[in-house]
């Protein structure tokens, strides 16, 4: 699969940033031995670790340099965000912030806190929270809210200071003053303040017909205690690693330097919001994120790193810069492997192959069915919409397996362990053609009562039967579909002629597409899309033409049988890369 495909119903990517669903996690099988008699009252424990479902970015086109001010460009993230709450209600969620590695990992640590902290605070409209981040920054002096922000926020909300009148700040306060109805001042001050931030919360923070939202501590992982909310990762866990030859440009440039180096570490400044399992908890006391103002902050961060985590985050490669996500092209050293910059093993786990932080590495299957026939006309096939589906890993009686319900679009998204597998597909076609679950499939209204499961980081955690891992009631009954997954050739370059990616990038020297590559590239496509039989790279160069005839007619493209520019481009528009 292409890097950077678009997933529907499971990837949003705009101004806002990326709005996505995780891929579901496998359920391994729980391999046990028995004690001996004599040893009777032991007993073998497990521990479930926490498991991300979505996740959404705050990216650095929302902070400014040294700044946790959120710009008014987020307030179209914030909309995407609430879908992922309408989709995820009860899902608690954590907010992890970034810097990037300009600066000390101590000044880091209390930058990065605090743009999480500001979006904690503005999702549960925590004024004082924002007053508290606008009055105190003695760790972080570059990050002086002022004047600056008031600025800002006032001009998000429409009051602008009239250049030809030769107003300035005071003027524009006045006005708000006035329009809102309270004492008018002209001061920046806490009165002002209290009432600005409250509305450029509501501003930033609503959904897409402009209605405020938010949420409570309740709704966060540790219920909005000292730890598990937010925290901040400092410099500990970049997305990118510069070059070496890059970082030397900038020491040697002492008038530009400075702000090329920050414009090059832009993906760097950024926080993540995770959602979690519905029911899961956390002790906040054996949270291992410390906060900035905790005394070891610095040392219990790196207690958690990879052995090799100074590497990770910091070591730099001559002329190639590093990416999480991807690897360096013809670069055979481990550092330059995919996902090999974050220090942190806690979030590289909750991190790895999420979309906020990465590209998205998964099989991505689309069902559909034909729809109702009408006599002399073509019938457009419809998605198989929420409908429950459990994928066996391999053939393996003791195989991983995933269990869900497929999305609106009838999407199944299955996480990429191996980029050629042969897997079982089990399907409530009942359900698919009835539209409704069959007899005693779903869970119980009772069922549906019984206690979530606890998550604990350090212990082990309550198990109940209320678990997706549990098989469905009526699994017997669905209808099992081979699925076998191979590399997918390209069909087109990555990076149209023009806009390559600066030479420094991991992936800047792909090679260009072979013929022979395209061609098996277009036959896995049309196959995938339903056109044509099995084993694609088989076909006969008679049946290839017949299959693209019947792709064009039905695209409405001139019915060549060729694979010509007008019909890869179209291949690549249908299936998404």
């Amino acid at each position: 699969m292409s890097e950077g495909m678009f997933i529907p119903d499971m990837v949003e990517e705009d101004d806002g940033g990326v709005a996505a669903e995780h891929a579901p996690k496998l359920t391994l099988p729980v391999i046990t031995a028995p004690f001996p008699e004599s040893q009777k009252d032991n007993f073998n424990a497990l521990r479930r670790s926490l498991v991300t479902i979505a996740c959404k970015d705050v990216p650095g086109a929302h902070y400014a340099f040294d700044s946790s001010v959120l710009s008014p460009l987020a307030r179209e993230g914030f909309k995407a965000l609430k879908g992922i709450i309408d989709r995820h209600f009860g899902a608690p969620i954590s907010i992890f912030g970034h810097a990037d590695p300009e600066g000390n990992e101590i000044y880091n640590k209390f930058l990065s806190e605090r743009r999480a902290e500001v979006v904690f605070g503005m999702l549960i409209r925590d004024v004082p929270t924002w007053e508290r981040l606008f009055s105190h920054h003695e760790h972080t002096p570059g990050d002086v809210w002022g004047d600056d922000a008031i600025e800002l926020m006032l001009a998000s909300l429409g009051f602008v200071a009239d250049a030809t009148k030769k107003e300035k700040l005071g003027d524009v306060i006045r006005e708000y003053q006035r329009i809102r109805g309270f004492p008018i001042t002209g001061r920046n001050d806490v009165a002002l303040r209290a009432k600005l931030f409250a509305e450029y919360m509501d501003f930033l923070c609503s959904d897409v017909n402009g209605k405020p939202f938010q949420l409570t501590k309740a709704d966060f992982l540790g219920e909005g205690a000292t730890h598990g909310a937010f925290q901040g990762c400092s410099e500990f866990n970049p997305r990118l690693v510069l070059a070496q030859s890059e970082e030397d440009g900038f020491k040697a440039d002492k008038v530009n330097g400075k702000d090329d180096r920050a414009t090059a570490n832009f993906d760097n400044r950024r926080a993540i919001i995770y959602f979690f399992e519905k029911g899961s908890k956390i002790d906040p006391k054996k949270w291992p994120c410390p906060r900035a103002s905790d005394p070891d902050k610095v040392s219990k961060c790196i207690a958690h790193f990879w052995s090799d985590g100074n590497d990770r985050k910091g070591l730099l490669l001559a002329d190639k810069r590093r990416r999480f996500g991807k690897a360096v092209r013809n670069r055979t050293e481990r550092i330059a492997q995919v996902e090999k910059t974050f220090a942190c093993r806690f979030y590289h786990g909750l991190a790895l192959h999420s979309p906020c932080e990465g590209d998205l590495q998964m099989w991505v299957l689309q069902l559909m069915m034909d729809g109702p026939h009408e006599k002399g006309k073509d019938v457009e096939p419809i998605p198989v919409s929420n409908v429950r589906y459990v994928v066996i890993a391999s053939a393996d009686d003791e195989a991983p397996v995933i269990r869900g319900t497929t999305s609106a679009n009838g999407v199944i998204g299955i996480p990429l362990w191996s980029r050629i597998a042969s897997m079982r597909l089990k399907l409530d076609v009942f359900s698919a053609i009835t539209g409704s679950p069959a007899p005693d499939g779903s869970k119980s209204d009772d069922d549906k009562k019984k206690p979530v499961k606890s998550i604990d980081i350090e212990a082990p955690a309550p198990v109940t039967d209320d678990d997706l891992s549990d098989p469905f009631k009526d699994e017997k009954t669905f209808v099992e579909f081979p699925l076998f997954g191979g590399n997918l050739k390209r069909i087109v370059l990555k990076f149209p002629p023009g806009q390559e990616p600066i030479s420094l990038e991991p992936d800047s020297n792909e090679p260009p597409v072979a013929p022979d590559e395209q061609n098996l590239g277009a036959r896995q496509r049309l196959f995938n899309l339903g056109y044509g039989i099995a084993e694609p790279q088989k076909w006969t160069d008679a049946q290839l033409a017949q299959f693209v005839k019947r792709f064009q007619k039905d695209k409405k493209l001139k019915e060549t049988g060729a694979l010509d520019k007008d019909t890869i481009d179209r291949l690549r528009e249908e299936y998404g890369s």
